[in-house]
């Protein structure tokens, strides 16, 4: 039992917490406590949960750690939290249930798969800093990044393709990050139950905290938000869905009970049906309603299709009659009449109203039509200009849940960083630029890359070509800096740029006959003088040189 006698959490005696974690549950915003101060007017979450007080006048610590968390919810957090919807563990029962279907397993395999997209090196997204920060951090960002990634487990390609999927299902995600003793560096995360913790606020820091199992005696916990993280599909303030499956509840429906009634029609038509009609000749009516009564106990039939695994029993029994025989009494007829019954119905080749309601489906999930085709795939323009409308407003949404499932990586990396560097964590402007770069699969986005870019190259040329001045020897002096156009309309990322003078450092240093081992140590940052090229180096004739003219 070693570690676990004394788990109450950070926020007591035994068991200390540095200040420093403190001070990272505000999340790079320093005035976070001062806002929810200051703040006199009742927030969404907080209306919707009844408050009709100011929970800082209140002397009770327990009503203040609850209601400041609900106003933390509106002023900071901005996100729908599953421990105040009471209901939400039945939805998510439901949920699960539901996104075992065939169809909607191959919808969320269409989104996983486009969100999440791992390299050679079993690499989904790779961190990024969209701002100005010196070679050293900026290098430590991406060791930092490496090792969370490697401590979720996500280097095994299939963990993070998982916690997505879940995510879309359950609308939740919450983890816990593990802390080394001396509280100094991210050493692993636990998943956590999302319905089990409720955002507060100390009563003594007036820091961001969370309460786990709240009044479930020993199992109560409280964490600082240093130590959780928490995705949430859905924002407090919108009527959003809680999570991407329900959008397509009804839809799905919609579609099986098409399917269902027009299975069920061609079962019950699909035997062979003789109709019997007996005379009864003098029995009396209580005799005659007899006779029909054991005739229709004897032929009744009670049909079950399984909704989930497709199987049909008859009277209880794993089979369906081909042939069927009806027999009825006649009071008044004198021979019996012998007939077939029909099966007359809709034309079940006709497939128009199950391929409107597949179709409510498909827009309901946001995936292209184009996906679902499956007779000789779709084709596609290689134009931008060709591209579907519903490729980019898809490209869009795929953008869309990256945003928001990304912070399962970036809160711990932004919280190693400010361990590292104790001074970022006052930096609004780290924590505003740290981002991850996701590996992209969808043709369409590289398509419009390709035509953007070279328009942004046409740009260019023009602007450093028409846009310039003749000096008095009658030589065409440019009036813009190339440099300064490329930075500025080339649309390159500082890492491409940071790629390409690298490539061309490298290249120039081959040329002059430096070593491969010299070169990357010089790459590096040692001094090119340190190192001497070797005799009859440089680079090699180049075999396709003198080509061009052919």
């Amino acid at each position: 039992m070693a570690g676990f006698t004394n788990r109450r959490g950070p926020l007591t005696g035994d068991n200390p917490v540095r200040k420093v974690l403190k001070d990272l549950s505000n999340l790079g915003m320093a005035y976070d406590d001062m806002i929810l101060r200051n703040s006199r007017a009742i927030g969404f979450a907080e209306n919707q949960f009844g408050y009709t007080m100011n929970p800082m006048g209140s002397d009770a610590d327990d009503i203040y750690a609850v209601f400041a968390g609900l106003s933390l919810t509106d002023t900071s957090l901005k996100k729908n939290i599953s421990f105040f919807d009471k209901d939400y563990p039945r939805k998510r029962d439901q949920l699960r249930q539901f996104a075992v279907q065939d169809e909607i397993e191959e919808i969320l395999d269409v989104i996983c798969d486009e969100c999440i997209v791992f390299d050679e090196t079993n690499y989904a997204a790779y961190a990024e800093y969209n701002g100005h920060i010196s070679s050293a951090i900026e290098d430590e960002i991406a060791d930092v990044y490496n090792n969370i990634y490697n401590y979720f487990g996500f280097n095994d390609a299939v963990s993070l393709w998982n916690y997505l999927r879940k995510w879309l299902v359950d609308g939740y995600l919450a983890f816990e990050i593990v802390y080394n003793d001396k509280q100094t560096e991210i050493i692993g995360f636990k998943e956590l139950d999302p319905v089990s913790l409720m955002p507060a606020v100390d009563t003594e820091t007036g820091k961001k905290m969370w309460i786990q199992y709240k009044g479930g005696g020993v199992k109560e916990r409280k964490l600082w938000d240093s130590q959780i993280i928490y995705l949430s599909y859905s924002s407090v303030n919108s009527p959003q869905r809680i999570s991407y499956v329900e959008r397509l509840i009804r839809s799905f429906n919609m579609l099986r009970i098409m399917e269902h009634t027009r299975i069920i029609w061609a079962v019950t038509n699909a035997s062979f049906k003789t109709q019997f009609i007996i005379p009864v000749g003098g029995k009396s009516k209580t005799r005659a309603k007899q006779s029909l009564a054991q005739l229709m106990n004897s032929y009744r039939e009670v049909v079950d299709f399984d909704f989930d695994s497709g199987e049909i029993q008859t009277n209880g029994k794993p089979m369906m009659p081909f042939n069927k025989e009806y027999w009825l009494p006649s009071k008044d007829g004198e021979q019996p009449e012998i007939s077939t019954i029909g099966g007359d119905g809709p034309d079940l080749g006709d497939t128009e109203s199950l391929k409107y309601f597949g179709d409510k489906l498909k827009i309901a999930s946001k995936i292209p039509f184009s996906r679902f085709e499956r007779d000789g795939g779709s084709d596609y323009s290689m134009d931008a200009s060709g591209m579907m409308r519903d490729e980019i407003k898809f490209s869009k949404f795929i953008n869309r849940l990256r945003s928001i499932f990304q912070e399962i990586l970036v809160k711990p990396m932004y919280i190693q960083m400010c361990l590292n560097h104790p001074e970022l964590k006052n930096d609004v402007a780290f924590k505003a630029g740290l981002g991850l770069k996701f590996v992209k699969d969808n043709v369409f986005e590289e398509m419009k890359e390709m035509e953007l870019q070279t328009k942004r190259v046409d740009f260019i040329g023009n602007m450093k070509t028409q846009l310039s001045t003749m000096d008095e020897n009658m030589t065409e002096i440019p009036f813009f800096d190339l440099g300064w156009l490329i930075k500025r309309y080339g649309g390159f990322t500082r890492d491409d740029l940071k790629a390409n003078q690298r490539a061309k450092t490298k290249a120039d240093l081959e040329k002059e006959g430096y070593s491969e081992e010299d070169i990357e140590k010089i790459l590096l940052g040692a001094d090119k003088k340190d190192f001497k090229p070797e005799e009859g180096g440089g680079a090699a004739e180049d075999p396709l040189a003198g080509l061009e003219g052919m």
